[in-house]
């Protein structure tokens, strides 16, 4: 429905502009992961560290993301 479509529209919009506001680091990471859909092992391997490591790194910035989008504008 429009209503539906519009609603899914303003998600996405809040969405990017809050991984806009991440780190570098973080974004790298997030973008990464749902957005070229890469498993924590490619992350490991593309970013040059161990496979914990991307997976914790992943953790961190998926934690950084949802605090930018529970906080009120």
């Amino acid at each position: 429905t429009p209503a539906a479509a519009a609603t899914q529209q303003e998600l996405a919009i809040q969405i990017q502009s809050a991984i806009e506001q991440l780190p570098d680091r973080d974004r790298e990471v997030i973008l990464m992961r749902h957005y070229e859909q890469l498993s924590n092992q490619e992350i490991a391997q593309s970013l040059e560290i161990a496979e914990p490591a991307a997976s914790m790194r992943y953790l961190r910035a998926l934690k950084r993301l949802r605090s930018l989008l529970d906080t009120p504008e």
